[in-house]
């Protein structure tokens, strides 16, 4: 073989194995893309059922909270003052509460997709 031949050969190797890589790439993308589409369409089934299912039972303790103490409203003002105080205490906290454990779970599903690969 000669010195041309064998650079056309290696030419057409080096195209094809660009081309394989970058197949390879794009499917691997697509792969991490579709793992964060399902978890989020999870995590956002979840939470709009939960934020229902807050919503129906704040509904019911604060009109049980009416009926109890006999003031019309009053069992309203009490669960608004309740989740009011939740949300502040979650605001002050948030990066430790939040943050940190979103985070964290999201690096090890990916370490974890990542070793059985």
């Amino acid at each position: 073989m000669q010195l041309n031949e064998k650079i056309d050969v290696l030419t057409d190797s080096l195209k094809e194995y660009v081309d394989t890589n970058y197949e390879l790439i794009k499917l691997q993308v697509i792969d991490h893309t579709s793992d964060i589409i399902s978890a989020v369409i999870g995590i956002l089934i979840v939470v709009v059922l939960s934020v229902l299912a807050l919503l129906f039972g704040s509904l019911y303790v604060a009109y049980y909270l009416n009926d109890l103490i006999g003031i019309d409203n009053i069992g309203f003002a009490v669960v608004g003052g309740f989740y009011l105080l939740v949300a502040i205490i979650f605001h002050f906290n948030k990066k430790k509460l939040i943050e940190n454990r979103v985070c964290n779970n999201f690096i090890k599903r990916k370490m974890a997709k990542t070793q059985k690969s």
